[in-house]
């Protein structure tokens, strides 16, 4: 067996802080393994200066395995050194060729003169061929940048002449067309024989986990966030912020960062080549902030001609500017630079520019952060009103100014009443905002003897968010006993109330207490507490729906605008008819509803876009758009970990394992309903049954029906709301017990779900609870009367669009005829249904299609066999109909597409098949079939 070789110096350890660059790691891994097939591979990793480009080489040779690798880098210090560079693989292979054990820093001493690149490229060849003969090799050139030009001409001489060799060549430099690369290397690098990975900063979740691995604390989502928006993700900046400044002030997203200490000195030292015009026009842009209109940063700077101020600040990079409609506008090139100016400034210096700028802004919000930025002491006018623009600010769903306004609000205020409400508010905002951690923080300020009103409503609003239902019950109802003076602070608890009736599934309740929070509900900010109304309307119209008055809630919400013409009050009332439209089985409407909220909803709270991210997966999902549903899935089950929505995390994930359930990706689906399970509390009526039904339904892929009944069996037990389109558990329970050969408990479990579906004429759960009457019809061996029933399962699903239950109830027909000797009835359905299947890839049902299809005596034609034809997954589909005989309109209409799509599929299909007709088209897929 060939051993792992490392030639420079001591093995590579791996670096316990690394973290991310998952993707560019399974991209040098998969080269390495073209490599070792006998195809040599050159990888050029480029970014900017500390974007981690040596840290992700390392982590990656760190894990090569049974390699010899060859690991050498330039250094700005010896780029005049001839051959400093390939020098250093003398003592790290043997043996090494005469010429390049001569070479300078090989450790040997050099002959006269200088050798020939080409001669050391020959050499270095020479090297590889004999290496690679024990085992693959992997050579990485760091900062190629800095390396000498000998030793750049040598090496570009090797790369050019590899070609079925087993080396992998690795190429770090800041840019593939840097000047210091010579033409024919920068050729080399940028042409298609080179595989560039660019490396940009890491993301938010990235930085999350190197604060963790960094300590003491793991960073929020927020501030996270903010670190990668000060950073843009840079590794090198990131890593030394972690270090070097204090855990408090990492975790208050309220609080400026400053640059790393290295930064500050470089960006300093620019700024004091500059003239002092220059000078006072960074200074004043850094007190403005990251971006302000020329004109503004020239007046606070007191330069009545600013151009060649900033020509020279632009010329030193510390300065950017663009134009707008409005004029010439300054910022700077990364949040860095204004930070290493910024918090330069002596204490009286800043004062001084911030109270001219509070002169100068129009806008109250900045109006108010200079003023508070420049007072020594801070007087209660200026409290008075950092609260009323915080309330403003929360009342127009800005949540994340609201929370710095608010907080600071509560900061500056001293013990007492109006205090302990300046909390509560503070809470809504921060819950709002998906921070409630913080919120939680706040509300241990709450003084022991304050109104117990505002003190367990701002308690009780954490707990519900924590998902403690319970806790948040009790603190509510003692908090809404005591709050009949405060009409604001009623409205806020009311509106909490309904939501945690919501999640209990009390729909009735729900409703109530939305009304009343409706009534009391404050518009314009000046009283506070309006965050407690984002969601109201979105609990009343679900709390109908809830308890069986879909349409009635719908009635109420049926003069609602498209969400793109609605007015930021009403999108709560929309999300609410988008889920009422998805239970009434109206998918296209709920669609349109949830997809226009998606849109505009970028600024709305973290529970509101949690609940349209999934709710929209939800109406996705029934509607077949699979791939759709599983992106908002994974917004919405992220929102709920990253933001801390213990309340609505397992219903998301719920939502998240419907597709992969349906797709068998076993381990994704599985993965969501753990985390819905964790989630779970026994209050949580809505978590029960999305978890319940999330693990039936990957039993049920499974065919696993004893655990699908285990998984369900306990709803039987609850009192669960009267909607029969939010059960849609009671039909996956009666299939699973007619497959386990319970009947009489199948009958007792689908015959409420039937008459409640018959009252309420839903279709959806019509079509399923027909399906399971089939099965029970012929388990009883009942064939005629199973027969009708998949006839009308059929009728009800051909007056909705819900491709996949079509399908089953298809399979299921299909199966059903087939045993009972129907072969070609059998086969019709079972061809429809394997079309479908094979669109949606739902796996699991499509390999039971293909075995009943070939028990019906029909050959099985999938996409893998149309692939060796050079034939797409769509081409496969349009294909397959075309040859069952469908027109060209009747299969456009099958897949929902135009004809137009359908003819220019089946033009390509002719063209890659050689033939013209199709009659022909059906010889070449029978061909395949047998």
């Amino acid at each position: 067996m060939t051993t792992r070789a490392v030639r420079n110096g001591p093995e590579r350890s791996r670096d316990e802080q690394f973290v991310g660059r998952s993707r560019e790691l399974a991209v040098l891994h998969a080269q390495l393994g073209r490599v070792c097939e006998g195809r040599s591979s050159l990888v050029v990793l480029e970014g900017p200066s500390g974007i981690g480009k040596t840290a992700l080489a390392g982590e990656f040779l760190s894990a090569v395995e049974n390699a010899v690798v060859l690991d050498v880098s330039g250094d700005e210090g010896e780029s005049e050194l001839p051959y400093g560079v390939l020098g250093q693989l003398g003592g790290q292979a043997q043996p090494v060729p005469e010429v390049l054990a001569c070479l300078p820093g090989s450790g040997a001493l050099p002959g006269p003169g200088v050798p020939d690149p080409l001669v050391v490229g020959a050499a270095l060849l020479e090297l590889l061929a004999q290496l690679q003969h024990a085992a693959p090799v992997v050579i990485a050139i760091d900062g190629a940048d800095w390396a000498d030009l000998p030793s750049l001409q040598a090496l570009t001489f090797a790369l050019r002449r590899l070609r079925t060799d087993r080396v992998l060549a690795i190429v770090i430099v800041r840019e593939s067309d840097h000047p210091r690369l010579p033409d024919g290397l920068r050729r080399l690098l940028r042409s298609s024989a080179a595989l560039r990975l660019p490396l940009s900063g890491l993301s938010t979740r990235e930085l999350q986990a190197l604060s963790a691995r960094l300590g003491p604390v793991r960073l929020t989502p927020q501030a996270a966030e903010r670190l990668h928006q000060h950073t843009k993700g840079v590794p090198l900046h990131a890593r030394a912020l972690l270090q070097q400044v204090r855990a408090e002030t990492l975790a208050d997203v309220d609080a400026p960062l400053p640059a790393p200490r290295a930064y500050t000195t470089f960006v300093l030292d620019r700024l004091g080549r500059c003239e002092t015009s220059a000078q006072r026009l960074a200074t004043a842009a850094a007190v403005l902030g990251t971006s302000a209109p020329l004109h503004l940063v020239a007046r606070m700077a007191e330069l009545s001609e600013p151009l060649p101020a900033l020509e020279q600040a632009t010329g030193a990079a510390l300065l950017v500017e663009w134009r707008t409609g409005a004029g010439v506008s300054l910022g700077f090139p990364n949040p860095l630079v204004r930070a290493a100016i910024y918090h330069d400034l002596g204490p009286a210096t800043r004062r001084r520019l911030h109270l001219v700028a509070a002169d100068l802004v129009d806008d109250a919000v900045h109006r108010l952060h200079h003023r508070l930025a420049a007072a020594d002491q801070v007087d209660e006018e200026l409290v008075r009103e950092v609260a009323r623009v915080g309330r403003r600010q929360a009342a127009a769903g800005r949540w994340s100014s609201a929370c710095g306004c608010l907080t600071r609000a509560v900061q500056l205020t001293a013990e007492g009443p109006a205090r302990d409400r300046l909390i509560a508010e503070a809470v809504e905002a921060l819950l709002a905002a998906g921070r409630p951690g913080d919120a939680g923080a706040l509300t241990a300020q709450v003084a022991p003897a304050a109104d117990p009103a505002v003190r367990d409503y701002a308690l009780g609003s954490v707990a519900l968010v924590a998902g403690r239902l319970d806790e948040a019950g009790r603190l509510l109802d003692n908090a809404w006993s005591h709050a009949e003076r405060d009409p604001a602070l009623a409205a806020g608890i009311a509106g909490r109330q309904a939501l945690a009736s919501l999640i209990r599934g009390h729909g009735t309740d729900a409703a109530t207490w939305a009304e009343r929070a409706a009534g009391g509900l404050v518009s314009d900010g000046r009283e506070g507490l309006a965050s407690g109304g984002e969601l109201v309307r979105f609990a009343q119209l679900v709390g109908l729906g809830l308890a069986g008055c879909v349409e009635e809630g719908l009635a109420l919400s049926s003069e609602l605008p498209v969400p793109a013409q609605g007015a930021a009050g009403e999108l709560d009332a929309l999300l609410g008819r988008g889920m009422l439209r998805l239970w009434a089985d109206d998918l296209a409407g709920a669609h349109d509803d949830l997809l226009g909220l998606l849109t505009v909803s970028a600024d709305a709270s973290a529970p509101f876009q949690l609940l349209v991210a999934t709710a929209l997966a939800q109406a996705e999902y029934r509607l077949g758009r699979w791939d759709e549903a599983v992106a908002h899935a994974e917004i919405g089950a992220s929102t709920a970990d990253d933001f801390g929505q213990e309340w609505l995390a397992s219903y998301a994930h719920a939502v998240a394992a419907l597709v992969p359930a349906a797709r068998g990706e076993w381990e994704r689906a599985l993965t969501h309903v753990r985390a819905a399970r964790a989630a779970c509390c026994p209050d949580n009526t809505t978590a029960q049954v999305g978890t319940a039904c999330a693990d039936a339904l990957v039993a049920t892929a499974r065919a696993d029906h004893e655990a699908a009944i285990t998984a369900l069996m306990p709803l039987t037990r609850t009192n669960l709301p009267d909607e029969p389109a939010a059960a849609l558990w009671r039909t996956l329970l009666a299939d699973a017990l007619v497959n386990a050969g319970r009947l009489e408990e199948a009958e007792s479990v689908l015959v409420p779900c039937e008459v409640l579906a018959l009252d309420r004429d839903r279709r959806s759960v019509l079509a399923a609870a027909a399906r399971a009457r089939a099965g029970l019809h012929a388990a009883r061996h009942e064939p005629v009367e199973a027969e009708t029933a998949y006839q009308v399962a059929l009728e009800h699903t051909a007056k909705i669009d819900m491709p996949f239950e079509e399908a089953t109830i298809r399979l299921a027909f299909g199966t059903f005829l087939r045993r009972r000797g129907r072969r070609a009835a059998a086969a019709e359905q079972l061809e429809a249904a394997q079309l479908t299947l094979s669109r949606l890839g739902a796996l699991p049902y499509l390999e039971q299609c293909d075995l009943e299809l070939a028990a019906s005596g029909r050959a099985v034609l999938r996409p893998q066999d149309t692939a060796r034809l050079g034939l797409t997954p769509q081409e496969h589909t349009v294909a397959v109909l075309i040859s069952r005989g469908l027109t060209n309109r009747q299969a456009a209409r099958k897949l929902v597409l135009s004809v137009k799509t359908v003819e220019y599929h089946l033009s390509h299909i002719y063209t890659k098949l050689g033939i013209t007709s199709r009659t022909a088209l059906i010889g070449r897929l029978s061909d395949l079939g047998e």
